[in-house]
């Protein structure tokens, strides 16, 4: 009798696995159905009774065998790629999707799982494009990216994204566990924006198990998914406070509550400096760009740092000229002798190579490779730090422009090892050096190995072709012709109708970025898009520095200082002091006070709120009065 009862189990397994059309794994608070028919999901959260429902995937694959153990579903598919999925359910009802196959298995890339369908126009895609922003689901005219993790041409700052209502209570998102390889890919599927998980190869392969980790909220919004999101990439990146990082490098408190400044040509003397701090801009970031003359005099930084400046410099390390491929001669004495391109007779050397043997380049150059541009690295940075004792870099590029893989024979490199290489980089300059780092826009590979980024409030995909590129017009951002005094850094320009309605745009930005980080990294804007380029809109700028905590960006020589000078006075006045009593905290919550959007609060771990009225009218919050373009400290 028992050995018939144990054939019977087993043909009801066999059978079930064989022919069931419809698998269920559940949580109190979720139920997750896979039907092995159409390949799609169905999660239902029965907190609110909402359901989201995967669109059609655009690969097609076929279920060869599925099996289910607890809340965990196993699924193998074939089709273009061989791959089994592992579908599990949390005890923190976190549904997981792993991706396993050969590791040899030749891809390009494999689109799985497939988008959850947008429900309705009543909906925002968290959009983690730079510091952050929503984009209404219904949206027509933001340009869609690809994606990319860590690229600021259409992909995202962070390893995620999500989706919420427009009450900012119920929504979901997906953290990609293995990012390196992968992005976030956005779509308008019957009107409504969406996304989902892209896979890369790496090296032409599926090279090792991808995972991306899906979590359903019934309320919280963007600020959950933010708080979600901390939690893990703090432990995961090792992410340290500002403060902690201040104890390995106490320079670091110069910059808390400071604006951060690039001068240019006649600025670049400690008698401006001096003029700064008589007119009350009493904490600042002060930094040069040595690829443009005038240099300083010998002594320069010592000059700033007896006036309590933080002192710094840019610096560019990925950027290669096909001039270097032969052998030149440099003046490392010259007025150009740190220039930041500049390494006769090693271009090959330094170059990554794609795997038919060319480089990888842009408008900009050539991109090289982090291991064999060290020893370069060393050798500019032991000789600059000699005439110039600077306490901060800047490195451009590496936190911006993607991962690259290398199939060169000597430094062979895939995506993830590119980001380790740069960490180390970084990681060599902080502590070798003692500087403390900063990077342009800041994706977050990079954790808290630098501890300032400027471009993270510019949108990039409302900057790079846009109208600011079209010469001879009002938008038209400037060039690089003088040397001394580049009109891009130094001009001022109308913000084009795209920069306005989405960079700009009170109604829908949202600090994604300082709810996850604003204890660890200070934000900012782009330098050729600092508070002032825009006059027009310095003002909102300015609300925004002040309701996000992040710092101001002046790039200025002493025309543009005089010529605005008072605004400066002001501006700095408004901000700077405020930054200064909450620069170490946690961004606790960022809402909108009114339905316009208009008035919003964001509240600080110190307990510190900041209230800005963006409207045109005076709003009285808590019996208070905040006047049209004013802000409340509280």
């Amino acid at each position: 009798m028992k050995k018939i009862t144990a054939i019977f189990i087993l043909l009801y397994v066999v059978s079930f696995t064989a022919y069931s059309k419809t698998w269920i794994i559940a949580s109190s608070s979720l139920e997750v159905k896979f039907n092995d028919q159409t390949n799609m999901l169905t999660v239902t959260d029965k907190r609110i009774q909402k359901a989201w429902q995967q669109t059609i995937a655009g690969e097609i694959f076929t279920v060869k065998n599925t099996s289910q153990r607890g809340n965990t579903l196993q699924v193998d598919f074939t089709g273009k790629n061989t791959f089994t999925a592992i579908f599990t359910l949390t005890s923190l009802s976190a549904l997981e999707i792993s991706l396993s196959a050969d590791t040899k298995m030749p891809m390009n890339e494999l689109s799985f799982p497939a988008a959850f369908k947008t429900p309705d126009k009543d909906h925002y895609l968290l959009y983690t494009d730079g510091g952050g922003f929503l984009l209404p689901a219904d949206d027509t005219d933001y340009p869609l990216g690809n994606g990319r993790t860590f690229f600021c041409g259409g992909g995202t700052s962070m390893a995620w994204m999500g989706m919420t209502d427009t009450q900012f209570e119920s929504g979901y998102m997906a953290i990609l566990e293995t990012p390196f390889d992968a992005a976030l890919r956005t779509k308008r599927e019957n009107g409504l924006v969406t996304f989902s998980p892209v896979w890369l190869s790496s090296k032409d392969q599926f090279a090792y198990d991808r995972k991306v980790t899906y979590h359903f909220f019934d309320k919280g919004g963007y600020v959950a998914q933010c708080k979600k999101y901390r939690d893990h990439i703090w432990k995961k990146n090792n992410v340290i406070t500002l403060k902690q990082n201040e104890q390995k490098t106490p320079a670091i408190a110069k910059m808390i509550g400071g604006v951060h400044i690039y001068v240019w040509d006649n600025a670049r003397e400690a008698s401006f400096a001096a003029e700064l701090k008589q007119s009350g801009i009493d904490k600042a970031l002060i930094l040069w760009n040595p690829n443009h003359t005038p240099y300083p005099k010998m002594g320069y930084d010592t000059q700033l740092k007896e006036l309590g400046y933080a002192t710094g410099t840019y610096e560019l390390f990925t950027d290669l000229k096909l001039r270097d491929t032969v052998f030149r001669e440099t003046d490392e004495k010259g007025p150009l002798r740190f220039a930041l391109t500049s390494y006769p007779g090693k271009f090959n050397e330094l170059a990554i190579r794609n795997k038919d043997g060319k480089t990888v380049s842009n408008q900009f150059g050539h991109t090289s490779n982090p291991i064999a541009i060290r020893p370069e690295m060393v050798k500019r940075i032991e000789r600059e730090l000699k005439e110039f004792k600077h306490e901060s870099y800047f490195l451009d590029v590496y936190q911006a422009n993607g991962l690259f893989e290398d199939y060169s024979t000597k430094n062979p490199l895939t995506r993830q090892q590119f980001a380790e290489e740069v960490i180390k980089n970084h990681k060599l300059l902080a502590d070798k050096y003692g500087q403390f780092m900063g990077g342009e826009w800041g994706a977050d590979y990079l954790g808290s190995g630098a501890v300032y980024n400027h471009g993270m409030m510019t949108l990039q995909r409302t900057w790079f072709g846009s109208d600011i590129q079209k010469k001879g017009t009002i938008y038209y951002y400037g060039d690089w012709k003088n040397n001394s005094r580049p009109t891009q850094m130094l001009g001022t320009r109308v913000a084009p109708d795209k920069y306005l309605r989405y960079s700009i745009n009170e109604y829908t930005r949202v600090p994604l970025y300082d709810l996850v980080y604003h204890d660890a990294v200070v934000s900012s804007w782009r330098w050729e898009d600092g508070n002032h380029h825009n006059p027009e809109i310095w003002w909102k700028k300015d609300l925004f520095n002040i309701l996000y905590g992040n710092a101001p960006l002046w790039s200025i020589d002493r025309n543009v200082w005089d010529a605005y000078k008072n605004t400066f006075i002001e501006s700095y006045k408004n901000i700077c002091p405020w930054l200064q009593k909450i620069g170490y905290d946690e961004m606790v919550s960022h809402r909108f006070v009114t339905a316009d959007h208009k008035v919003q609060e964001t509240v600080f771990s110190s307990g510190k709120k900041a209230v800005v009225n963006f409207g045109d009218t005076v709003y009285t919050f808590q019996g208070k009065p905040i006047k049209p373009k004013g802000f409340l400290l509280l």
